[in-house]
């Protein structure tokens, strides 16, 4: 990668986003772009295209996520399932139509069957039953590797996926009223999944 070109990192502010945007600026990448849910609501559709229209990231590192613990996800399949997808849908769609040369779509390990051989190889996608306590959240993520994936063989989009395992560390919340009610933007670790 070019270190003067724009990389829009999603979900700067959250765990992996924040590790993803200190070891670029570690590494002297200095066109950064970066907003916080305040400043773009990636699920409102025709802010992210004019985000995109306006910026024109060639790099789109996808952190982005409501997250939130086994008791977010049982009070609220509905807003972890449709947030989720709302948000991955709009930005690697405009993406895709905006030019964007590579996108990594960070997904998570949840996406794997409760029951998954250990260690689990990616053959065991959608292999079995997931996780009850995330499958709103599994489900989301899943969908969008299948788009990048997509998008890859359909349009030769540079669009990929990776699984990070559990995690913990720096913009982590470990605040159990804040993830009974799932957060949006960033990813943290509360459940056996979230990345």
């Amino acid at each position: 990668m070019d270190k003067t070109e724009r990389i829009f990192v999603a979900g700067h502010r959250g765990l992996v986003g924040s590790a993803l945007v200190r070891r670029l600026e570690t590494e002297g990448f200095t066109n950064l772009l970066k907003r916080d849910q305040s400043q773009l609501d990636l699920m409102d559709e025709a802010a992210v295209t004019r985000f995109f229209s306006e910026e024109r990231p060639a790099i789109v590192l996808f952190a982005a996520a409501r997250v939130g613990g086994i008791k977010a996800n049982n009070d609220l399949p509905v807003e972890f399932l449709l947030d989720n997808l709302r948000m991955q849908n709009n930005v690697i769609r405009v993406a895709h139509e905006t030019g964007a040369r590579k996108l990594l779509f960070l997904g998570s390990s949840c996406i794997y069957p409760k029951h998954a051989p250990q260690p689990i190889p990616e053959s065991a996608l959608l292999t079995g039953p997931l996780e009850p306590t995330n499958e709103p959240y599994a489900i989301a993520k899943i969908a969008g590797i299948k788009l990048c994936q997509a998008y890859a063989r359909e349009h030769g989009a540079n669009f990929i996926s990776v699984m990070p395992t559990n995690l913990y560390g720096p913009n982590d919340n470990f605040d159990l009223p804040s993830t009974s009610e799932g957060r949006r933007e960033g990813k943290g670790c509360r459940s056996r999944c979230s990345p």
